[in-house]
């Protein structure tokens, strides 16, 4: 007997923006192998959780973006429990793929991906898959999160593509601060201005300084072969948290460490394996991204493990 497969569906996602016939063919693809839905906001994934579980799906495609996969693990494990979570194939479609990059998935269009997943399922098997914690900050959940200079990078990202930025886009805007930041332009001071913060790293309080960004994520890589997070790998029950607090002259003369898998020197940056960390920051208001998704905070913001995933490979 083959495994029941759920399709989740987001609607605002860049390959369904760009392929709006994309959702018909999944469907046809899919026949009566499962149940395809395509999500209306946020709370309606919870709804969709639970007609899956009543469903008894073994395995629930993800069609969109770092985002929409962050928001399935919360709805489903409200719906299902923590412990009881089925397994998730990310089938891709998103602005932004980066967890999916980061463990290595298979680089396909949602169709053809979802297809890979049917034939794998064909005879009742999950197929493998790696588990991943998440994080969760301010109530969101996701893979990987960022303050400063990594949140104001997304702002000038999706700017620069008028909200349908491209891989090239990454690279322009990459290229665009990198070089300001070689010269002090003014779109690194505009972007690269320093959170003065209080850290406190699972209960251990670190001493106020400015802060270029913190950062944290359960998947090494952050795109176009960035791996900034080269301890998650080995830590699957935590997170890897990256302080980064040197000039921004130094941070992008060290980025080619970042993007080979190395640590940031000891006096630009602090990586450590954590499972909690508070952000007090001086001025007290914290804009962060979590998945790619904008957010701002007012008093500390907490960040903490959440639900692990599993995640089809």
């Amino acid at each position: 007997m083959s495994l029941c497969v759920g399709v989740l569906i987001n609607p605002r996602s860049r390959h369904l923006r760009h392929h709006p016939r994309a959702v018909e063919r999944m469907r046809r693809i899919l026949g009566d192998r499962g149940l395809l839905v395509v999500t209306h906001d946020i709370e309606h994934v919870e709804e969709i959780a639970v007609r899956f579980r009543d469903a008894g799906v073994g395995v629930v495609g993800v069609v969109g973006g770092d985002g929409t996969a962050g928001v399935a693990v919360q709805a489903f494990s409200d719906v299902y429990g923590a412990e009881a979570l089925p397994p998730f194939a990310l089938l891709r479609g998103g602005t932004m793929n980066t967890v999916a990059n980061g463990l290595g998935l298979a680089r396909h269009k949602p169709e053809r991906n979802l297809r890979r997943l049917l034939a794998r399922t064909a005879g009742g098997v999950v197929p493998p898959s790696v588990e991943r914690r998440t994080i969760v900050a301010g109530g969101r959940c996701g893979f990987l999160f960022g303050t400063g200079v990594f949140r104001s990078f997304l702002d000038a990202y999706y700017a620069a593509g008028h909200d349908d930025p491209s891989a090239v886009t990454a690279v322009r805007t990459i290229a665009r601060l990198a070089a300001s930041a070689f010269v002090q332009g003014p779109l690194i001071k505009r972007l690269g201005q320093p959170l003065r913060a209080v850290v406190e790293v699972d209960g251990e309080r670190w001493p106020e300084r400015d802060y270029l960004t913190h950062a944290i994520g359960t998947v090494p890589q952050v795109g176009l072969g960035f791996t900034p997070f080269y301890m998650a790998d080995d830590h699957p029950d935590a997170f890897h948290f990256l302080a980064v607090h040197g000039r921004t002259f130094d941070v992008a003369a060290d980025l080619w460490r970042v993007w080979l898998g190395r640590p940031l020197r000891p006096a630009n940056a602090t990586g450590v394996v954590a499972r909690e960390v508070a952000i007090h920051a001086h001025e007290d208001r914290v804009a962060y991204m979590v998945d790619g998704d904008l957010y701002t905070c007012d008093g500390p913001l907490r960040v903490t493990t959440g639900p692990a995933a599993r995640i089809v490979t």
